[in-house]
């Protein structure tokens, strides 16, 4: 749990600078008459925090605002170039790393892939290797590396650093923000659950950026859910929020890899695939060697394949139950659709939003908006990088995440 940080004036001097800086960050350009409104500072105090924060590169002036009259006011913009954030993405055969600047722009990025089931400290090794390599390459100074954002599959505790449980990568109980800082130990990292990091990248580039209470819904090689609510992620009690994809959908139904039968993520995602082409196998032997792949089953439904475009609407009904459940336990005003899945969303969409709109309150006219990201393959980076500059920058009214010492 985060504690509450006792009241004093330099915590308020604290609160205040942050304040303004995310002011600017969220809404730049923009004035200092407006940042005034906003944060109802005097005008001593609040030339004051510009100074400090001009004094440390954080902002710089840009132009002026038009006028009707009078002196027109100069606009103010966050230095995106003061330094540089890691995002990590790890995926169950590959670890995917991108550089950014400190508005979460991917300046560069790298696929790595790994054997399946590798340990952790595998792969943190070739963290090390891979972002040592493109600070190298990219001859940019590592004391410039402000952050580390990690995304996983899994459950994570946030506060803690710590992967609890991900049965698609065999971890458990792994403390990766502590074996990352091993080899940088200057440098704060953070991990999250890797939907609620695409849910970050929503909020602030993508069809969140208007939304207080929203779900993001990724699907894909796997089924993923992160709830926002009031504009904030809900973590649940340790973190855990979001196992949509294990909710039961038959009973006794096909197995998963969480350890039961019958979930969601088995019949809404790629698995469902596998698992149906599996159950036909007996009778048609040429599927023994079919690829089951998301993106290899909706190229051949494209092409006119009849079993495929079969999987691709059985999959879609199945998600469009799945869909509707969500929408009768926490009523949202917007369910968004994010991940690979999404680029063929022509082959499901129909059987998707005629279930998932067939629900409890859409016989009252309270409708909720389905729609899908129109954010690209990177926005994963995206989200990674906000993880990181998000805390870095994040008014400090608590005491430090253990994640982020």
């Amino acid at each position: 749990m985060k504690a509450l940080r006792t009241g004093s004036k330099e915590l308020i001097k604290e609160i205040n600078r942050f304040k303004v800086l995310n002011i600017i960050r969220h809404q730049q350009p923009i004035s200092r008459s407006e940042i005034s409104k906003q944060c109802e500072l005097g005008i001593s105090t609040l030339s004051y925090i510009m100074e400090e924060l001009k004094s440390q590169n954080l902002i710089y002036e840009v132009g002026e605002a038009t006028s009707t009259g009078g002196r027109k006011a100069k606009l103010l913009k966050f230095n995106e170039d003061h330094g540089y954030v890691v995002s990590i993405k790890i995926e169950e055969e590959q670890i995917l790393i991108a550089l950014t600047n400190m508005n979460g722009d991917i300046l560069r990025k790298t696929y790595t892939p790994f054997e399946k089931k590798a340990s952790a400290q595998t792969i943190v090794s070739l963290i090390e290797q891979e972002v040592k390599r493109m600070f190298s390459e990219e001859a940019k100074d590592l004391s410039f590396l402000l952050g580390i954002g990690v995304l996983s599959s899994g459950i994570v505790n946030r506060n803690e650093g710590k992967i609890i449980r991900s049965s698609m990568l065999g971890w458990e109980d792994v403390a990766i923000t502590s074996m990352i800082k091993v080899y940088f130990p200057e440098v704060p990292v953070f991990v999250d659950n890797n939907i609620n990091g695409y849910a970050l990248a929503e909020l602030e580039k993508g069809r969140g950026q208007k939304d207080h209470d929203f779900l993001v819904v990724s699907i894909g090689a796997g089924l993923g859910l992160s709830v926002v609510m009031g504009r904030n992620i809900y973590y649940g009690a340790i973190g855990g929020a979001g196992e949509f994809g294990h909710t039961n959908l038959v009973m006794e139904g096909y197995p998963c890899h969480c350890g039961q039968k019958g979930c969601l993520e088995m019949y809404a995602s790629e698995f469902y695939f596998k698992h149906k082409l599996r159950e036909l196998e007996d009778t048609k032997s040429d599927l023994l060697q079919r690829d089951y792949h998301f993106s290899k089953v909706a190229t051949e439904a494209e092409a006119g394949d009849e079993l495929s475009i079969s999987l691709m609407k059985e999959m879609g009904t199945h998600l469009g139950y799945g869909l509707r459940n969500l929408i009768n336990t926490l009523n949202p005003e917007k369910i968004i659709m994010v991940g690979e899945g999404v680029k063929y969303k022509h082959l499901f969409e129909e059987n998707v939003l005629e279930i998932a709109h067939d629900n409890f309150f859409e016989k009252v006219n309270i409708s909720t908006d389905i729609v899908f990201s129109h954010l690209k393959d990177d926005s994963w980076f995206t989200g990674g990088a906000l993880l990181a500059i998000n805390q870095l920058f994040q008014e400090p009214i608590y005491q430090q995440m253990k994640a982020g010492v």
